[in-house]
């Protein structure tokens, strides 16, 4: 049996962080792909992932209450939300845009204040595809 290439995203590191184009969608609906167009951080740091305000407000999220996040220094509690996530393939000017990759059901923790990316994409999304970082900043996300 002969498989096809894995869908893959490819994105370009800064020297300082990873930022990547996402579709924040909301938890209930699977088949709604109406959602908050944003940029993520790939956090390989964070146990877990992570929603701002401007997702939160434009979607109309309720949160399902309060938990413990901690941080390397210091823990407290903070907001949780219900969310999906989707990844944009990116490609040269002839491929059209898709979302090769849905995250269902995302258990994020929230953050008040604006920020230069909307969502925090921690391990708990990385551990379920393949991450792979270049010296040059080349990056590869493959799912599959």
């Amino acid at each position: 049996m002969v498989f096809g290439p894995l869908p893959q995203i490819e994105l370009r590191a800064d020297r300082r962080r990873l930022l990547c184009d996402v579709l924040v969608l909301g938890p209930d609906n699977p088949v709604q792909f109406e959602g908050f167009r944003g940029r993520a951080l790939i956090d390989t740091g964070a146990t877990s992932s992570g929603i701002g305000p401007a997702p939160i407000a434009k979607l109309g999220l309720r949160s399902h209450g309060k938990k413990t996040l901690g941080s390397a220094t210091e823990e407290k509690m903070v907001d949780y939300y219900l969310f999906r996530l989707a990844l944009q393939h990116g490609g040269d000017g002839d491929v059209v845009p898709a979302w090769p990759f849905v995250f269902d059901r995302i258990d994020g923790f929230s953050w008040r204040r604006e920020a230069q990316f909307d969502v925090i994409v921690g391990m708990d999304i990385l551990m379920q595809c393949d991450l792979h970082l270049q010296r040059g900043g080349a990056c590869t996300l493959r799912f599959g």
